[in-house]
């Protein structure tokens, strides 16, 4: 039988999420065939969609605040890709991108309700 996650552990996975999100964005691109020419920021809301989500069950009713804060560190990303790699280049689209998909994510706790938050 199938038991919800605890709030602790999507909390660790929440944190997880972000440093791996973290390391993905500094180290230099992989080859990855492209498939649409807006791939990457295709990533990017799917990234933060999923970050969202995590954040969401392990906080839940701070969303608000959830979003900002990932919204923040999306541009934080940016800002240390442009200044502290030779390899990648800070974008506002990709902060655009990352914006999407925070409002995908909340937008799929809405739709459901939250009847999926641990707890509730």
């Amino acid at each position: 039988m199938f038991t919800r996650p605890s709030r602790q552990l999507l909390q660790g996975l929440f944190s997880v999420a972000l440093v791996v999100i973290f390391v993905l964005a500094m180290i230099p691109v992989a080859v990855v065939p492209v498939v649409v020419s807006f791939q990457d920021k295709l990533h990017h809301s799917a990234a933060f969609a999923v970050l969202m989500l995590l954040g969401v069950a392990g906080w839940p009713g701070r969303h608000a605040r959830l979003a900002a804060g990932l919204l923040v560190y999306g541009v934080a990303i940016e800002v240390c890709q442009h200044t502290l790699t030779a390899h990648r280049v800070g974008e506002v689209q990709d902060v655009v991108a990352d914006g999407l998909g925070i409002a995908l994510g909340w937008l799929l706790v809405r739709r459901t309700g939250g009847r999926h938050a641990p707890g509730q």
